[in-house]
């Protein structure tokens, strides 16, 4: 089997921009996205997808996809380790993890379609019962939060993540008014976006602690190791990250440094299904938890779901809630070009199952993508 074709494809946002936290630079995260469709000679087509936080970046997402496909075209798809180990040559260089990923992805997809198996079970099989968080990156108060935590809960999901970084006291008055007032056996975790010095961080981990919160998650500057260890040694409330890290290699020294309770590859950066569950092997060593990083669109969030099935130190992954208008917020909106939708879906108590036709198990309805397609 040989490669013989990869072509991309920028497609727009199906939901309104999420908001981020205030004392971050941007305020807004477009889920636009680019979808990468590798050919083979044998007629199976992989699908990969990866996206930056705005449509206009996703032009040049593709043409970085397009530029590291040239060295994909003519070799076989499934020699999934010995391509990932030859792009990322280039792409240490030329910083283009979103590329990779997407590519990566897209001969996982091919490699199961081609075994008649889905992913998962390439990777070695499930391994336990994944259930799902809702992200809620939505710009509401901390009242109006309380009622979203409930809303959220009676569908399933054990925990709401929400924005953090808005000061130290708004984000202790966060904290105190919703935990105060949200369901008993629902979770809270907040998100500051590396937007805290250590100082200020440990403040409102003080309070995150004291409130049994779930994580606080990139308080600091990611880049800043020996901080996150300080901080993760000195309160009670695990600290999470790495969605912000490429590919596994750094996860090592997190771990040493006992960085991190929480490791939170992002797919469509970290180096596809290849650099996941490189991430998810070094956490196990330590013993550590991971908890994918999924905001984004519906190929990749199948993606995320493989790994997360077949990852021991896994039991949760993130679920973006992107729409408070919906009537079912278990039905994954960000991917309305997938044909499948239901491959894709929270189920009561909160579990979510990989894809689990063969490959990533997503199908596209082509009427539907061309429609979401801007390039």
């Amino acid at each position: 089997m040989e490669v013989t074709d990869i072509e991309t494809a920028v497609l727009g946002s199906a939901v309104d921009a999420a908001s981020l936290p205030a004392q971050v630079g941007a305020r807004e995260l477009e889920i636009s996205s680019v979808v990468v469709r590798i050919h083979t000679d044998e007629g199976i087509t992989g699908l990969g997808e990866s996206f930056y936080r705005s449509e206009e970046n996703n032009h040049f997402l593709a043409e970085s996809i397009e530029a590291m496909g040239r060295h994909v075209i003519g070799k076989d798809p499934r020699d999934i380790k010995a391509i990932w180990h030859e792009l990322y040559l280039h792409v240490k260089r030329a910083g283009a993890y979103g590329a990779l990923s997407a590519i990566d992805e897209a001969l996982w997809d091919i490699a199961g379609k081609n075994a008649g198996l889905p992913v998962y079970q390439l990777l070695g099989g499930q391994t336990s019962e994944v259930n799902a968080y809702a992200t809620f990156p939505a710009d509401k108060t901390a009242d109006e939060l309380t009622e979203y935590a409930e809303w959220l809960s009676d569908k399933g999901f054990k925990a709401m993540k929400i924005g953090a970084g808005f000061g130290v006291e708004e984000d202790r008055n966060r904290i105190k008014t919703i935990m105060d007032e949200i369901p008993d056996d629902f979770g809270l975790a907040i998100d500051a976006n590396t937007s805290y010095n250590v100082t200020d961080a440990r403040a409102v981990a003080e309070t995150g602690s004291e409130y049994e919160i779930e994580w606080f998650e990139e308080p600091i500057a990611h880049t800043d190791i020996q901080g996150q260890a300080e901080l993760n040694k000195s309160v009670e409330v695990p600290i999470s990250g790495y969605q912000t890290h490429t590919p596994h290699y750094p996860a090592l020294d997190h771990l040493k440094a006992n960085a991190l309770d929480i490791y939170q590859p992002s797919l469509d950066y970290v180096g596809g299904i290849t650099g996941a569950t490189r991430v998810a092997s070094l956490v196990e060593a330590f013993n550590k938890e991971m908890v994918p990083h999924a905001l984004g669109p519906a190929i990749n969030y199948a993606a995320s779901l493989h790994v997360a099935a077949a990852s021991r130190q896994c039991e949760l992954i993130e679920f973006a809630v992107l729409d408070d208008d919906v009537d079912d917020p278990g039905r994954y909106i960000a991917g309305p070009y997938v044909e499948n939708q239901d491959a894709i879906y929270v189920q009561d108590g909160g579990r979510i199952d990989p894809p689990s036709e063969p490959g990533l198990g997503v199908t596209i309805d082509e009427d539907t993508f061309e429609e979401y397609r801007v390039d």
